[in-house]
């Protein structure tokens, strides 16, 4: 909460756990991605006007937290074949892990979800990997977004 500003809305969901909402529904969690230690990111679940999390995004969230190593592992070949075909760039696995940084990972409101990563090659837009419509995919987080 800051000073002259109305505290931010909270809530306990059952399966995010505690969030608070500021344009969604967030919280800091850590993560191991692609055994380089613990990064911070941001879990967000998009909400339209503070509007509830939907049975949907809670159904994305579990299986996020279900199957996010297996991800993790087959992530590095979707991400190099989109970096290869996109930025003509042939990053091995140790400069994909040193280039990209995991940032945010977004549950939309239809279960659609994704994480966000910074990257070297496109500073501006940065990179994601997502699942739509039960096919994952790597672009530019605006391809997602």
């Amino acid at each position: 909460m800051t000073t002259g500003s109305k505290p931010l809305e909270k809530l306990n969901d059952p399966v995010f756990g505690e969030m608070e909402y500021r344009h969604s529904w967030h919280r800091d969690q850590s993560i191991v991605w692609w055994g380089r230690g613990k990064r911070d990111v941001t879990i967000t679940a998009h909400a339209y006007n503070g509007k509830g999390i939907t049975d949907q995004q809670r159904a994305a969230y579990a299986e996020y937290q279900k199957n996010i190593e297996q991800i993790i592992r087959q992530s590095v070949s979707i991400i190099s074949d989109m970096l290869r075909s996109a930025f003509d760039v042939n990053y091995g696995n140790d400069e994909i892990f040193n280039k990209l940084v995991p940032r945010s990972v977004l549950f939309q409101e239809n279960g659609d979800w994704g994480i966000l990563f910074d990257a070297e090659v496109d500073v501006e837009h940065g990179i994601a990997l997502y699942k739509r419509n039960g096919n994952w995919q790597a672009g530019l987080q605006d391809d997602f977004l």
